[in-house]
């Protein structure tokens, strides 16, 4: 009898050049890379019943993947934090990494991948976590040889404090929900050329399929949102927007000292819209981006 594959028995591990790590992805798992079909018409003077176009497959595009993981109080997520904030070590471009899906009965591979957007999540009375979307240059299924192996002790970050500030106002009081979006906008480098084309010849197959292999860092973008109750304790700052103001934002376990675990975002330059909400509870919407041209993103956001 055949065994099939659930997408709850998955693990999921990466490797930046030092071992495999195993992540704990809770949900949202999705991975998959399509092909090009270039048709060509057949349809002449002597064949004119030919009304079908032919296909002509030799290229890949780029693969895409997307997972989310808690926030732990271990060090196993600053891998996939670095992979996402940091530049590559004396460059301003990113880091790659392989990426492996272990199944019972199956591996998939994802090389050459590349993280262009993390969500940072912080919700009342939930941990911590991180949603990441990213691409890749080619997904593969087969590895008989792969070993899994435990991630080790983990323990989920909760949200037990949070500080937030915008311009010189404390947003504490009332907020029910925060999310940090960090974007990375690559652009992969054309590789459809001619060598590669006569390397096909008449062999037209998987094995002869161009993929891509290099990208561009072209745009960095963060920004978040902010969603709060509108009360009568505090003055609001509904249907307004300011420019060039700073964003604090604290979420995690202790806002001071040392014993500090959790996510801190701090921007000088930003601009943030501000609008009332009409529900059962009135509440307002903060969306705010950074207009801080800093290449050092890792000294404006930080995970501890």
């Amino acid at each position: 009898m055949a065994n099939y594959n659930f997408k709850n028995e998955a693990e999921v591990y990466i490797d930046a050049g030092a071992g495999k790590i195993r992540l704990d992805v809770t949900k949202d798992l999705s991975f998959s890379q399509t092909f090009t079909d270039n048709t060509y018409e057949q349809k002449t003077l002597h064949a004119p019943q030919n009304l079908h176009d032919a296909s002509n497959i030799t290229k890949a595009n780029a693969a895409n993947f997307s997972f989310t993981i808690p926030a732990i109080t271990e060090t196993a997520l600053d891998t996939v934090f670095n992979l996402l904030v940091n530049f590559k070590a004396g460059t301003y471009t990113l880091n790659t990494f392989t990426m492996y899906i272990k199944l019972p009965n199956d591996v998939y591979r994802l090389e050459n991948c590349v993280i262009t957007n993390g969500t940072f999540i912080i919700e009342k009375l939930e941990n911590l976590k991180l949603t990441i979307a990213g691409e890749a240059s080619r997904l593969t299924r087969g590895n008989s040889s792969f070993t899994s192996f435990s991630g080790g002790t983990r323990t989920p970050q909760y949200m037990k404090d949070l500080s937030v500030f915008m311009s010189t106002t404390n947003l504490t009081e009332g907020v029910f929900s925060v999310a940090v979006e960090l974007q990375n906008n690559i652009e992969w480098t054309p590789y459809e050329t001619v060598n590669k084309a006569l390397n096909i010849g008449n062999t037209h197959n998987v094995n002869t399929t161009m993929y891509p292999s290099n990208f561009t860092l072209k745009k960095r973008i963060v920004s978040g949102s902010v969603g709060q109750y509108i009360l009568d304790t505090f003055n609001s700052d509904v249907q307004n927007w300011k420019q060039n103001v700073p964003v604090l934002i604290t979420a995690g376990n202790g806002l001071t000292g040392n014993d500090f675990r959790g996510f801190k975002f701090n921007f000088n330059k930003c601009s943030f819209t501000n609008r009332n909400n009409v529900g059962d509870v009135f509440t307002q919407s903060y969306d705010w981006i950074s207009n801080d041209n800093t290449t050092n993103l890792g000294s404006k956001i930080t995970y501890n």
